[in-house]
């Protein structure tokens, strides 16, 4: 493929959806060598159809919206190939208070009740868990 290709291949991508830096350069390398992947970049960089900041700013609102906690939130950055001193400046940025987020999550699942017993709490915990949500505030929540 020779660059105007690539590059036009690469716009074709960002066309339908945003795509990290990283998830551009996995596309672009599987359809031409290093040299051009990397002179491709550039360019798409220059004309600023790349954000990896704006990008992680979306996913981590999305991230939110869901009441994921902030190791979920992270993987879910990593996976998609953002840098991780960009998502970290990014979660630094954003006002929001996990346990507050921790609780609405505890709440939508299990209501407003503490556990019965330690079986509960254990599903409590679990879930959460999942959720991405820190020990500290899992345990605060649910007790």
């Amino acid at each position: 493929m020779s660059q105007e290709q690539l590059y036009d291949f690469a716009v074709g991508l960002l066309a339908k959806r945003d795509y990290a830096s990283g998830e551009i350069r996995r596309q672009l390398s599987k359809q031409g060598d290093n040299e051009l992947v990397e002179q491709v970049m550039e360019k798409l960089l220059s004309h600023h159809y790349l954000d990896d900041a704006r990008l992680a700013e979306r996913e981590i609102s999305k991230q939110i919206a869901k009441l994921h906690g902030v190791s979920r939130i992270k993987q879910e950055l990593r996976q998609k190939g953002l840098d991780s001193l960009v998502i970290d400046q990014a979660l630094e940025d954003t006002d929001i208070d996990w346990f507050e987020l921790c609780l609405k999550a505890k709440e939508k699942k299990f209501g407003d009740s503490l556990a019965a017993d330690h079986t509960e709490k254990a599903k409590m915990v679990r879930y959460l868990q999942y959720r991405g949500h820190s020990m500290s505030a899992i345990l605060e929540c649910i007790s």
